[in-house]
């Protein structure tokens, strides 16, 4: 494994540590969950503030998913697109969520992927509704 690669893997399982360490969630940590469980191709870890069900669409396929489900999608997509790196944009935050893109970078050379998660702030918590993974943007036009 590149040097690189293990000092970005190691960061992300340190920014884990912390994060479930802190007790509250807040919108930031929940962002750093998820990207260090992407990094990480551990599908647990992306899951961590999921609900009981979770939008997980890749390339255009999915649906909601029962984090048992969840997890087994997840677990198949980093077998097929092992993570070299993920990075986020800001988030955009709205008054009952948050969303951030950013893009997923493939230990294989493939061309990277653009990612989108989305969280609702629910009972006092950030929990992770979507997962969106494709080569093509994954915002969603306004106006449908």
């Amino acid at each position: 494994m590149p040097l690189a690669t293990l000092a970005a893997r190691t960061f992300a399982l340190l920014t884990l540590a912390v994060a479930l360490g802190a007790g509250a969630t807040s919108q930031d940590d929940a962002l750093a969950r998820v990207t260090a469980g992407l990094q990480n191709a551990n599908p647990e870890a992306v899951l961590a503030d999921a609900g009981d069900r979770v939008e997980i669409v890749i390339f255009g396929q999915g649906g909601m998913f029962r984090r048992a489900q969840a997890t087994h999608v997840l677990r198949d997509f980093f077998r097929r697109y092992p993570p070299e790196r993920v990075a986020f944009t800001e988030p955009s935050s709205s008054d009952d969520g948050q969303s951030a893109t950013g893009r997923y970078y493939v230990q294989t050379g493939e061309p990277s992927l653009n990612v989108r998660v989305v969280h609702r702030f629910e009972d006092e918590e950030w929990e992770l509704t979507s997962i969106r993974i494709d080569q093509r943007s994954v915002v969603r036009p306004t106006g449908r």
